[in-house]
């Protein structure tokens, strides 16, 4: 499978419209400077010292039900990054697909990261215990009294999501380069994003205002398969990210993608 372009485009010609991330989260580093939900450096004093932190009623609309529902408070402090937090967040949305290698369309890579006896696989099995910990925390209610024991489907659950992202994921920079968090984008983006001779790039966007601009930009790439020689036009890989695309709001409280013909 690969993207190719639906027609004939001018080289820098936006390729997709402004695409809304399936899971995403700040570094540990910048979670005390930026908002978590946009991004965007926080400029006012913040009076509540545990992040996460936002920088309108907007975001915090937009990104608190997530923190809350994710589990990812339950973290140890130990273990908590932007790694297993991004891994929580897209568990709230995802769903698996034949093959059982995917989730949410997205290639886990599971047997090929666990399946050597090294520090990456290690790590791997302690995160993903970290995250089915918390889990189980989430389900019985809270940090006091008796605590739900996590089940082999949870662990195996967790350890796809670390895996998912772990394959998938890119880092989110902002317009000086530099590295604010991680971002999963829909299943089309990674394709392009794992090609093996890519001709294109794609930028981060963070202003709301140019955002709404680029809205109008349509989506020029569709999957290309070798048996059928056509793009799969009306797929409906590229749609809407679960409960992260919300309309305008999501575009005034989420880092965006764009992709954009390089040559």
């Amino acid at each position: 499978m690969e993207m190719r372009c639906k027609e004939d485009i001018e080289i820098g010609t936006d390729m997709t419209p402004p695409l809304t991330p399936l899971s995403f989260s700040l570094h540990n580093a910048n979670l005390h400077t930026h908002c978590s939900s946009c991004f965007s450096l926080i400029t006012t004093p913040i009076p509540n010292p545990i992040p996460p932190f936002y920088c309108s009623p907007h975001c915090t609309t937009a990104h608190s039900s997530i923190h809350l529902s994710s589990a990812e408070h339950h973290l140890p402090s130990s273990s908590t990054s932007s790694l297993l937090r991004t891994a929580l967040r897209l568990l709230l949305s995802s769903h698996r697909t034949p093959p059982s290698t995917r989730l949410n369309h997205l290639l886990t890579n599971r047997r090929l990261l666990t399946s050597h006896n090294d520090e990456l696989s290690e790590t791997i099995r302690i995160n993903a215990l970290a995250m089915a910990t918390a889990i189980a925390k989430q389900r019985s209610g809270g940090d006091g009294g008796f605590i739900e024991s996590y089940d082999d489907a949870v662990l195996e659950e967790a350890t796809d999501a670390l895996c998912a992202v772990l394959t998938n994921a890119v880092e989110v920079h902002n317009n000086e380069g530099r590295a604010l968090g991680i971002a999963v984008f829909e299943p089309a983006f990674s394709w392009i994003n794992h090609s093996c001779s890519p001709n294109a790039c794609y930028r981060f966007s963070f202003d709301s205002s140019s955002l709404i601009s680029q809205m109008e930009s349509k989506l020029r790439i569709a999957p290309f398969t070798h048996d059928s020689q056509q793009p799969k036009i009306n797929c409906g890989i590229f749609g809407s990210s679960g409960e992260f695309a919300q309309g305008i709001e999501t575009i005034r409280t989420m880092v965006k993608v764009s992709v954009y013909l390089l040559l």
